[in-house]
C-alpha cells in the first residue's frame, strides 16, 4: 500500500473540516424537524469550533453580535447565513428531493 491508495484532503487540513462542518451542516438541514432556531443554533456551533471571533470579524461583527444573531432566539436572515458560511469557506447549494416511495 502507498500513499496514492490515499486520496482526498488529510484528516486535519482546513479541507478536511471544512468538509465535516458542511457535512454537520446538510445533516441538520435534512432532519425532519430542523427549523429556523435549530439551523441558527447549529451554524452558532460550527462557527465556535471554527474560532468565532475569526468567523464574526469575517462577518463584518462583534462575536457578540454574532452570537446574538445565531442563538436562536431570533429570526434567522439569510443575509447572515450566507456570509457565515462564505465565512466557514462553505457554500450552499439545492438539489431536488428524493420522491417518496409508495
Amino acid at each position: 500500500m502507498s500513499a496514492d491508495d490515499f486520496t482526498g484532503p488529510a484528516v486535519n487540513s482546513p479541507e478536511a473540516r471544512a468538509a465535516q462542518r458542511a457535512e454537520f451542516l446538510d445533516a441538520r438541514l435534512r432532519m425532519n424537524g430542523c427549523d429556523e432556531a435549530s439551523f441558527s443554533r447549529a451554524l452558532l456551533l460550527v462557527a465556535e469550533l471554527d474560532g468565532l471571533d475569526d468567523v464574526a470579524k469575517a462577518c463584518g461583527l462583534s462575536s457578540e453580535a454574532m452570537r446574538r444573531q445565531l442563538n436562536g432566539t431570533r429570526p434567522l436572515c439569510f443575509e447572515y447565513v450566507l456570509q457565515v458560511t462564505r465565512a466557514l469557506g462553505l457554500q450552499l447549494r439545492v438539489e431536488a428531493m428524493p420522491e417518496p416511495t409508495r
